[in-house]
């Protein structure tokens, strides 16, 4: 009989001391023998690039106490709250091991069950509220939160923090694919996500915020020791975004060479965004000025930004589309230490998809699975563009990160 494993899904951009109370916290509430987290790819659920490379951010996670490291792959991480989330919980769900799964909350005390019913069954007076807030010009996410706020009055207010609506997108999947995991929730310790000032416990926004206004101390200042150390040599080694000015040309250069119809072929694009989003290209200096100037109630900054990570990469509707029905179509390990050298061993003979350590590996799975690392090492070499010293042709040859070594 084995002891609890618990996962976590994380970005850790970068790893705070929040990051840090919630793994040790995870892992008392669970009695975990073990935890695995799922972690983003170089680019982030926001429609953003992350501060360091998935690597680093690795030996962050296993610095911190996770045992295993497993990626989320690019084609999910920087996708809307219901990608991001199915896939990751899929991943763990899928090792065959994990019996847990923790997440964040900004009020543990709400009623998650009623929601997760109503969400799940989809009762007719549910659609038809939902019908009317997204007639109203309002996002998805904004009208399924008004709706559900009609049938359970004070959920809208839940649901807009950040924790919370990515909580509930685990709890949803978990509970529409059947997924034998337990939910161990926790509360949030000190600034919410989208916090921009820094504080004891600062949010990773407030922290890449004061990094990219050079303010270093201040910021390193908020993260474990170990965390801390990452980044400063990151940024001096020139292995760190702290600006997304490169990011910004390589877009803008897309956008403005594209005609409107072509930019409607890439991922999630439609309702004629495709003019606003080439139109402002022309008049923006910066990618914090066109995102802003392509939002709206309709289309919130998050989504704007993930339409400029998908236009980036080249993820064109259909194939998008392909992947959120298939899921993840192999589990790619990128980091261990020697508890996660034996849960590794086990998962080779639970896991229900391919588990792989190398690059080439996914080409043996399927086309599919060739087509999602494709993308992968897309994406990685983008991100190698946007930093000082940029590593070219290094994600085909990576090894895992294993801890001790």
């Amino acid at each position: 009989m084995h002891t609890p494993i618990t996962g976590i899904v994380a970005e850790y951009n970068p790893l705070h001391l929040g990051h840090q109370y919630h793994m040790k916290k995870a892992r008392s509430l669970s009695g975990a023998d073990g935890i695995i987290v799922v972690l983003s790819s170089n680019f982030v659920q926001r429609g953003e690039p992350a501060l360091v490379s998935k690597w680093e951010r690795t030996r962050a996670a296993l610095k911190c106490g996770a045992d295993l490291v497993l990626e989320l792959p690019l084609v999910f991480s920087s996708h809307n709250a219901g990608v991001f989330a199915a896939a990751a919980v899929d991943i763990l769900a899928m090792t065959g091991i994990v019996t847990h799964i923790s997440f964040g909350l900004e009020s543990p005390d709400w009623q998650m069950d009623k929601i997760l019913d109503i969400l799940n069954e989809e009762p007719e007076p549910f659609k038809f509220c939902l019908k009317e807030e997204l007639d109203r010009g309002y996002s998805f996410v904004e009208s399924r939160a008004r709706a559900l706020d009609r049938m359970i009055p004070g959920a809208a207010e839940k649901l807009r923090g950040s924790n919370n609506s990515l909580a509930l997108s685990y709890m949803l999947r978990i509970k529409q694919k059947k997924w034998n995991i337990s939910p161990v929730p926790v509360k949030r310790l000190g600034a919410g996500y989208h916090d921009m000032e820094l504080s004891e416990f600062s949010s990773a926004t407030a922290v890449r915020r004061s990094l990219s206004r050079g303010e270093m101390e201040a910021a390193l200042a908020r993260l474990p020791g170990f965390s801390a150390e990452i980044i400063r040599d990151s940024i001096a080694n020139g292995r760190a975004c702290t600006d997304n000015g490169t990011m910004w040309g390589l877009l803008r250069s897309k956008l403005i060479s594209l005609d409107p119809e072509e930019i409607s072929c890439f991922a999630e694009i439609g309702e004629g965004i495709e003019y606003l989003l080439r139109e402002k290209a022309f008049i923006s200096s910066s990618f914090a000025e066109w995102g802003n100037s392509c939002t709206s109630r309709r289309y919130p900054l998050g989504r704007i930004q993930r339409h400029g990570i998908h236009i980036l990469i080249g993820l064109d509707h259909w194939t998008n589309r392909a992947f959120q029905r298939t899921g993840p179509q192999y589990i790619r390990v990128l980091g261990m230490n020697e508890i996660g050298r034996k849960m590794l061993k086990r998962m080779r003979r639970t896991s229900s998809l391919p588990v792989i350590t190398r690059y080439g590996a996914a080409s043996q799975i399927s086309e599919l699975a060739a087509l999602m690392m494709k993308y992968e090492l897309r994406g990685a070499e983008i991100w190698e563009q946007l930093v000082p010293r940029g590593e070219y042709g290094a994600e085909h040859a990576r090894k895992i990160i294993i801890s001790g070594e």
